[in-house]
C-alpha cells in the first residue's frame, strides 16, 4: 500500500510539472506572438487630419532619406530648410489639421435619422446602388478603351506594356482630352471597393466582384496608380469601421507591404523601363526610387519655395524649377506650391474653409453607419492623403467620387420616398 501510494505521488507530481511546463510554453508563446502584434484604433486613426498628417510625415521622411548613391529620388540638391521655412511649412499644416479636426467635431455632432427601408437600401451588403456604381464605372472604362484605341491598335498597346511604355496608353487617352463619359471611369474606385471588401470580408468570389476588380486592374494600367491607392485605402477603411481596435500582426504588415510594393513596382517598370535601363537600376532599387521620387519631392518643392511666395503668386505653374532643383520629369508637385501660385495669400483661407468642409462631410456621413457614403468617406480620406503633393479636392477625379458617390444614394433615396409617399397619398373620389 505504501509503495502504491508513493508511486500515485510521483505519478502526480510528474504531471503536475508536466502541465505547469506546458502551461509556461503556452503563456511564453502567446507573450511573443503579443509582441509580434500592434495594437490599433482604426477610427482614431482613418480620419482626414491623422491622415493628412501621416501622409506629410512621409514625404517629409522621403524626402530626408539618403540615396545611398544608387537611389534616385527626383533631386540631387536638396532644398535649404532654415527656420524661416520651417515655420512658414508648420503654420501651413497645422491649419490643415486644425482645421480638418474643427470640421471632424462639427460632423460628429450631425446624426441624421434613419427608417429601416433606407438604411436597407444604403447597406454595404445592398445590391441597387452597387449595381449602379458598377454599370457607370463599366461605360467609363470601356469610353476609355475606345478612346485609346481609336489612337492606338492593339499589337501596339501590347507591345508598349511588354516594352515598359505603358505611358503610351495614357498619353493616347490625354490626346485632346475633354471630359464626358471617360471621366467615369475614376467611379471604378467605388464598384471596386465593395467588391473587395465583400472578397476579403465574405470570400465572395461572385462573377461581379471579380469583374469589379479586372475593371481596377484595366483603370490602374490605363490611367495611373492613384485608382488603385485610393480603393487599397477605402479597402482598409471598409474592412477596420466596425472595429473599435485591431491587433495588426508586424509579419503579415511586412508581407502586406511587400506585396504592395512589387506591385507598384511592376506597374512603374511597366511605363519607365527603358529609363531605368538606361541608368542601369535593378527592377528593386528602380521600385523604391520611384517611391522616394514620388513622396519625397513634393516636400522638396514646398521648402524650396516656401521663402519665395511673393515671387510665384500668378506665375507659371513651373516657376518653381527656377527656385528648386527638381527632375523635369516630375509634374505634381506639392500642393503648397500650386495654391500659392494659383490663389496667392488667399490660398491660406481656402485650405482652411476646404479642410473644414471636407472634414464636416466625412464625420457626418461616417456617423450614418455601416452604410454606401463609406464610400465617399474613403474619397475624401485619399485627398487628404493627397494633400501634401496635389490639391485632389478640385480636381476631376475627386469631383466624379463626391458628386456621383454621395448623389446617387441620395437619388434613389428620394425617389424611394417618393413612390412611398405616392402609394400612401389618399385617394379622392369624384361624386356622380
Amino acid at each position: 500500500m505504501r509503495l502504491n501510494s508513493l508511486a500515485s505521488e510521483a505519478a502526480s507530481a510528474s504531471a503536475y510539472e508536466s502541465y505547469a511546463h506546458a502551461r509556461s510554453r503556452h503563456v511564453a508563446t502567446q507573450s511573443k506572438t503579443a509582441n509580434m502584434n500592434i495594437p490599433l484604433r482604426p477610427r482614431t486613426i482613418l480620419r482626414p487630419s491623422v491622415v493628412s498628417m501621416a501622409a506629410m510625415s512621409a514625404s517629409f521622411a522621403a524626402w530626408l532619406f539618403p540615396s545611398f548613391g544608387v537611389l534616385w529620388k527626383g533631386f540631387d540638391n536638396p532644398s535649404r530648410l532654415d527656420l524661416g521655412t520651417f515655420t512658414v511649412l508648420a503654420c501651413w499644416y497645422l491649419l490643415i489639421f486644425v482645421s480638418f479636426t474643427a470640421g471632424e467635431k462639427v460632423g460628429g455632432l450631425l446624426v441624421f435619422r434613419r427608417s429601416p427601408p433606407t438604411a436597407r437600401l444604403l447597406s454595404l451588403k445592398s445590391n441597387l446602388i452597387y449595381y449602379g456604381f458598377t454599370l457607370l464605372s463599366a461605360t467609363g472604362i470601356a469610353a476609355t478603351l475606345i478612346r485609346v484605341f481609336q489612337l492606338l491598335s492593339l499589337q501596339q498597346a501590347i507591345a508598349a506594356i511588354a516594352l515598359g511604355q505603358a505611358n503610351q496608353l495614357k498619353d493616347a487617352l490625354y490626346e485632346d482630352y475633354s471630359m464626358g463619359l471617360v471621366s467615369l471611369r475614376y467611379l471604378v474606385l467605388y464598384p471596386a471597393s465593395i467588391a473587395l471588401y465583400r472578397i476579403f470580408r465574405s470570400r465572395s468570389f461572385t462573377l461581379l466582384n471579380v469583374f469589379n476588380v479586372l475593371l481596377l486592374a484595366i483603370s490602374t494600367l490605363l490611367s495611373s496608380r492613384l485608382i488603385f491607392i485610393a480603393t487599397l485605402l477605402t479597402l482598409v477603411f471598409l474592412l477596420s469601421f466596425d472595429k473599435r481596435s485591431i491587433r495588426v500582426s508586424i509579419p503579415k504588415l511586412i508581407t502586406i507591404a511587400t506585396l504592395l510594393f512589387l506591385v507598384l513596382a511592376v506597374l512603374n517598370y511597366s511605363r519607365n523601363k527603358d529609363y531605368y535601363e538606361r541608368n542601369k537600376m535593378s527592377f528593386g532599387a528602380a521600385g523604391a526610387s520611384e517611391i522616394l521620387a514620388y513622396v519625397g519631392s513634393p516636400f522638396q518643392v514646398a521648402i524650396g519655395t516656401a521663402q519665395v511666395t511673393e515671387h510665384i503668386i500668378g506665375g507659371d505653374p513651373d516657376s518653381y524649377r527656377d527656385y528648386v532643383d527638381i527632375e523635369i520629369t516630375l509634374m505634381t508637385n506639392s500642393a503648397f506650391f500650386h495654391l500659392h501660385q494659383q490663389m496667392g495669400y488667399f490660398s491660406w483661407v481656402y485650405i482652411a474653409l476646404m479642410c473644414l468642409f471636407m472634414g464636416l462631410v466625412f464625420e457626418a456621413l461616417a456617423s450614418l453607419g455601416e452604410t454606401i457614403f463609406l464610400l465617399p468617406c474613403g474619397a475624401i480620406l485619399y485627398g487628404s492623403a493627397e494633400l501634401w503633393r496635389l490639391d485632389l479636392f478640385q480636381q476631376g477625379a475627386f469631383i466624379v467620387w463626391f458628386v456621383i458617390g454621395i448623389g446617387l444614394p441620395a437619388l434613389l433615396i428620394g425617389s424611394q420616398r417618393l413612390f412611398a409617399f405616392v402609394a400612401n397619398a389618399p385617394r379622392t373620389t369624384r361624386s356622380v
